[in-house]
């Protein structure tokens, strides 16, 4: 007492308030642990519930699914019912209320970010939830049906239980093919399926895979791997051989058979041949789908807009590019291939010629395989297969065409899938020990973007004419940018087959090419989206960080702090962009 008496009040009030301070300070941080740390045991319940939803999804997420507590009794493919479909939508708005009693200000910046982009998958599922006959499991490049088969040839075998599972799932197909097929019968009785010609397609694809049963791709594939896997006798591998053959026999080609008689039974039930600009409420679904495909935040008048600036800058760009080398269009038209055509030998000049502009490649393996010929049509011209979170050392590539021809003009195509595209931008997320969670949400605008963006830029390294590169670079931007706005004009403001043909053939001058590319845009709506709005908002970031930061922008920092972030929604990046971009201007004022 006598001490305390000693301080005068003034000195004695600021004790209390330090002793105050100090006591919330350390209160707080206590509260900070506390809820970070349910926060993560939430994301990782949430992680481990939903990734063993499907077996396929398991095997293609987890090497080691026990490393997380995780042990199917049997393998599944989940379910395509009304009714499955309404359980999902249920836990997801169970699982945003959790989120949202998370208090965001106590979270880590990483932690922030993964409460971000979480909350928008959710709420938009939510949306879409509201739309459900609208949704489309088939399509010729996109469905179920065209990715199926590649999706089981790649299984992984870790071991002799993934082959056991592999074995108990085909006999799923037919169930999922069955939910499949009432789904598309009831969308016809809800006046919502597809038109003739998507369904001719479809069944016209699923005929081809099945043409020839005793040699199907699923038989040959699964022999060729079962004679690689290492520790099998003899008996064994005839056994497991056997096994599959009577699986895909008894199990995918009836399946394929009921997908196509489903088709042609439900053919002339559809009531709109045209966009979903002309179903009830397809203006409001196309919205959402543009979101859910894209990430982007902006509104469809802002997305048209983009679109148009660019196709006109891309124009004057050529126009400028013609007055001052006459001769390019020749060069354009006379152009058959890059000076390298082998993909492994692009993959390996790519990982070198990167290093100035991209933080430097993990070191992983990538093998390179082509399409069955059973595919070749339907597929894209090339796909890359994410690899596991826990095993990301082993890529697979897939080339749809081994012709001349096709390997001539690969190389970009090659920087799109690989170097620094998808393998590059996976591995790079992977190697950075992300919560797992984030490996499930789907961000198809970052994804695309990134992977259009790089295949844009490495026209640089493609050894050709710098000339004749930026023309056909431009060339590809022009195309695409075309494909999104007619997609847009089709699908959400109602434009008829006519100003479709119309506006596509300005750019084609071919009316069977305008055509085939109205028929692809009309089949799966904002199929492109994700490339061009992507590809888009990427740049509008690069933009702002050469804006803010002059002489001082680098591009290797911007790329790194892209692939730091990892797939998100444009706003969420935009936000931290924004705060990084403060950073560094700061430490740049400071250092003046």
């Amino acid at each position: 007492m006598h001490l305390l008496k000693k301080i005068k009040p003034r000195m004695l009030a600021c004790l209390f308030l330090l002793f105050a301070l100090l006591g919330i300070g350390c209160g707080r941080s206590k509260l900070q642990a506390s809820q970070q740390e349910l926060f993560d045991k939430f994301i990782n319940d949430l992680f481990v519930k939903e990734v063993q939803s499907d077996t396929l999804s398991l095997n293609y997420t987890l090497a080691h699914p026990e490393a997380y507590g995780i042990n199917l009794d049997e393998p599944t493919l989940g379910e395509y019912t009304v009714e499955y479909i309404g359980k999902k939508l249920l836990d997801k708005e169970q699982y945003l209320n959790e989120l949202l009693n998370f208090n965001y200000d106590l979270l880590s910046a990483d932690r922030q970010l993964t409460y971000d982009v979480l909350r928008h998958c959710l709420e938009l599922e939510l949306r879409l939830g509201d739309y459900i006959y609208y949704w489309e499991a088939l399509g010729p490049t996109t469905g179920i049906q065209a990715q199926l088969p590649i999706l089981l040839a790649e299984y992984h075998f870790y071991d002799r239980g993934d082959i056991e599972d592999y074995l108990k799932l085909l006999p799923c197909v037919k169930k999922y093919f069955d939910d499949v097929a009432e789904f598309e019968r009831e969308k016809s009785r809800q006046g919502l399926f597809m038109p003739d010609a998507a369904a001719d397609r479809i069944i016209a694809q699923c005929e081809a895979f099945i043409a020839d049963p005793e040699e199907n791709y699923l038989i040959e594939y699964f022999n060729d791997k079962i004679d690689s896997f290492a520790g099998l006798s003899k008996a064994e591998k005839a056994d497991y051989k056997r096994r599959n053959r009577q699986a895909v026999l008894d199990n995918i080609i009836p399946s394929y058979e009921l997908l196509a008689d489903t088709l042609k039974e439900l053919k002339g039930t559809g009531i709109n041949n045209a966009g979903l600009y002309y179903y009830p409420e397809g203006q409001a679904y196309y919205e959402l789908l543009v979101r859910l495909k894209t990430g982007s935040d902006k509104s469809m008048s802002n997305i048209i807009e983009m679109l148009e600036t660019t196709i006109g800058s891309c124009i004057i760009e050529l126009t400028r590019q013609t007055m001052s080398d006459p001769m390019i269009f020749d060069k354009f038209d006379s152009f058959e291939s890059f000076p390298l055509t082998d993909p492994e030998a692009i993959l390996e000049d790519l990982k070198v010629r990167i290093l100035e502009d991209f933080p430097e490649p993990e070191d992983v393996n990538c093998e390179i395989k082509y399409v069955h010929e059973s595919l070749e049509e339907y597929l894209s011209p090339a796909l890359y297969l994410i690899p596991a979170i826990d095993n990301y050392s082993d890529n697979y590539i897939y080339i749809n065409g081994s012709d001349e021809e096709t390997l001539a003009t690969i190389y970009t195509t090659v920087a799109h899938e690989g170097y620094p595209g998808h393998l590059y931008q996976n591995v790079y997320f992977r190697s950075k020990n992300n919560a797992p969670i984030r490996n499930l949400l789907s961000f198809a605008g970052y994804d695309e973007g990134w992977a259009t963006y790089v295949e844009f830029y490495s026209y640089r390294y493609c050894g050709i004419d710098r000339s004749l590169a930026d023309v056909l670079s431009l060339n590809s931007k022009l195309i695409l940018m075309m494909y999104a706005r007619a997609d847009i004009g089709i699908h959400y403001e109602g434009w008829d087959k006519q100003k479709a043909m119309s506006y596509i053939g300005k750019f084609t001058g071919d009316e069977t090419i305008a055509c085939r590319i109205y028929r692809t845009l009309l089949e799966e709506p904002a199929i492109y989206l994700p490339y061009a709005i992507g590809y888009l908002e990427i740049m509008e970031l690069r933009a702002l960080a050469e804006d803010t930061l002059g002489p001082a922008f680098n591009i290797k920092e911007f790329h790194e702090f892209l692939l730091d972030i990892g797939p998100a929604h444009f706003g969420a990046i935009r936000q931290r962009l924004e705060s990084w971009l403060e950073t560094k201007t700061d430490l740049l004022a400071e250092s003046e």
